[in-house]
């Protein structure tokens, strides 16, 4: 249009008129580019800051962690992230790398590195996540003597929270007793490739022999609200009130004392506990527990409690240190007496971004180089058709001073 005008100028001198008129819309374009090129400017300093300071996990840490919050991110990622709370033994954290035969020296010897979960790998954590039948295993912690119990850590394969195909990011060493193994950096978790053995107390008369008591626990949930079906045939909905009863029989010819806990850490992401059903609630650990309680032969109990959906939904993205959490599902795992673990699977109706998130797991995998590229191509783009429009405006005002100096 400008060189149309230009070129009969000469010819036409009335179309001085729409190059008055041509002007006057250059300049309007003039100022909505410049508006376009500040905001791809404002635009690109944000792409900056996501670039060189990334959000972090709104779920950087789960009560299962062996380390709080992991080894560190970046360049503040150190094993003495693992080794401070080992000497400070938090969590039992010396007691379990006692137990498991991998000594200081080991561990601080370990180099970061990667490896690919598999099929042989297992996770120990401080939680239980998964069943027995699951293949998820709890190991006693106990003093070198292996006479008084310390604590209990679950080990499952890590193939059941990550896939056996991902790649871990941890501290890889080998330590004498279990060999290969590693520390997660996302949560300081331990992974190997065997259980060890426990400790062997030492040798003492033997008891007299007795039938020994047998405990064998069963747990069941139903859905009040929708009309008291088992909860897991159902996906839990807004504000549902869903009931939990716990078994225990003693199918033994020997009386035995039993421990009544249940850890309610992944079904309270998505619910409160309304009902606890003469339990102690430990809010530090989202543990429900019951006095213990002596079984006699063939003696059968049970617990319920109560627990009701929140009336909205949590979007919490999943754990960075624990796929299971925050994954549209309750997990409920009970064990009591050294039985088998048994549990209670309950599906969550979740808002539209969870299930964004189930179907795309991750976005395309374009690193800080690839976006500020991007960015600044769209930022040459708009530079380049702002210039343009000041360029031409320009040439309008020179014509027109020819034009009226009659040079033109």
């Amino acid at each position: 249009m400008f060189r149309k005008i230009v070129s009969n100028l000469s010819f036409s001198p009335a179309l001085v008129g729409q190059l008055g008129f041509y002007a006057k819309r250059l300049k309007k374009e003039e100022a909505t580019r410049r508006l376009g090129l500040i905001f791809v400017a404002l635009a690109l300093v944000v792409q900056c800051l996501a670039v060189f300071q990334p959000p972090e996990s709104a779920n950087a840490a789960s009560s299962n962690d062996l380390v709080s919050g992991g080894l560190g991110l970046g360049s503040n990622r150190s094993i003495n992230h693992f080794l401070a709370p080992y000497d400070a033994n938090t969590g039992n954290l010396k007691d379990i790398m006692n137990y498991m035969g991998i000594s200081r020296e080991e561990i601080a010897s370990a180099q970061f590195g990667s490896f690919i979960t598999g099929s042989t790998k297992r996770s120990w954590g401080h939680n239980p996540i998964h069943t027995t039948s699951a293949r998820e295993i709890p190991t006693t912690i106990t003093d070198p003597t292996g006479k008084t119990a310390i604590t209990t850590i679950y080990s499952r394969p890590l193939e059941l929270s990550n896939g056996p195909n991902a790649r871990i990011y941890a501290y890889i060493g080998h330590s004498a007793r279990v060999g290969w193994f590693a520390l997660m950096q996302a949560c300081g978790n331990l992974v190997t490739e065997s259980i060890p053995p426990p400790i062997t107390p030492p040798v003492t008369p033997p008891p007299t022999p007795k039938t020994p008591a047998n405990i064998v626990v069963s747990k069941t949930a139903n859905n009040v609200s929708q009309g008291n079906v088992a909860a897991g045939t159902v996906a839990a909905k807004e504000s549902d009130k869903i009931t939990y009863t716990l078994n225990f029989e003693n199918t033994g010819q020997t009386a035995k004392t039993v421990k009544i806990e249940d850890n309610l850490t992944d079904v309270l992401e998505y619910s409160n506990l309304i009902d606890n059903g003469g339990g102690t609630f430990t809010d530090s650990t989202k543990t429900l527990s019951w006095p213990d309680v002596t079984l006699g032969a063939g003696e059968k109990q049970q617990r319920t409690f109560a627990i009701q959906m929140m009336s909205t939904i949590p979007t919490t993205p999943v754990g960075q240190s624990n796929p299971d959490s925050y994954n549209c599902i309750m997990n409920n795992v009970f064990t009591s007496g050294g039985s088998p673990s048994v549990g209670v699977t309950i599906p969550v109706t979740c808002a539209p971004p969870k299930v964004i998130e189930q179907v795309t797991t991750e976005l395309p995998h374009t690193g800080p180089t690839e976006n500020m590229i991007f960015a600044g191509v769209i930022l040459a783009v708009v530079t380049y058709f702002f210039l343009r429009s000041k360029q031409l405006g320009k040439e309008v005002r020179l014509i027109r001073r020819d034009l009226n100096a009659g040079t033109i």
